[in-house]
């Protein structure tokens, strides 16, 4: 079973239906319809997903939808945090969104 990696801090809000979605910056290979195990590096935590949508847009083309599907309640804050994982993010990077509902 093909894995994504979350910081531990998503695992709640990603079982409480909170966080329905994660960006990346690299393209998985992952498809629409696919389950997959979502691990939480550092501990025993774990859960499976199955991926609703997948798609890709530019940074730029964020929007408060996009926060509310990551659990964020703003679209700064999405960007934010965004920004601290992958520094040199720009309006023009292409980044790729992955909707799921938790199955477990």
């Amino acid at each position: 079973m093909k894995t994504l990696k979350f910081n531990k801090e998503y695992y709640m809000p990603i079982l409480t239906g909170e966080k329905t979605q994660t960006i990346r910056k690299n393209k998985k290979r992952i498809r629409a319809g696919e389950t997959v195990k979502a691990i939480f590096p550092g501990t025993p935590m774990q859960c499976k997903l199955n991926i609703t949508k997948i798609g890709y847009k530019q940074f730029k083309y964020l929007n408060e939808d996009d926060a509310k599907r990551e659990g964020y309640t703003t679209l700064e804050e999405l960007k934010k945090d965004l920004l601290k994982i992958y520094p040199r993010l720009d309006n023009l990077t292409r980044i790729y969104w992955y909707q799921f509902i938790c199955i477990d």
